[in-house]
């Protein structure tokens, strides 16, 4: 799978998700760091990149019909901190059991 990790994820999240042996690419190294919502979406939509984010105004499906967004959206509810430092095993332990 592909995935498209948003700026409000730490750059370490790329490097978890390529260990899991998945693709992924980083807003920010793509010169969309600072983009609107909406041509992030639209982006990831085009190629076909899940997006890993902790932005949740992409829930909102008035805005982002699941229809339209077929490959789909990973959200991060980090209510602990350091989330940081737990990122790279919760993001391994999605992956393995996704993968089962």
């Amino acid at each position: 799978m592909r995935f498209l990790i948003d700026a409000n994820m730490p750059r370490s999240a790329t490097a978890a998700v390529r260990r899991s042996g998945h693709d992924a690419s980083d807003v920010r190294d793509i010169g969309m760091g600072s983009a609107a919502d909406t041509e992030i979406a639209r982006y990831a939509r085009d190629h076909g990149l899940a997006r890993v984010t902790r932005d949740f105004d992409f829930a909102d499906i008035r805005n982002y019909p699941p229809a339209d967004y077929q490959v789909g959206w990973l959200f991060w509810n980090c209510l602990t901190m350091p989330w940081q430092k737990r990122l790279s095993s919760c993001l391994r332990a999605f992956f393995v059991a996704r993968n089962g």
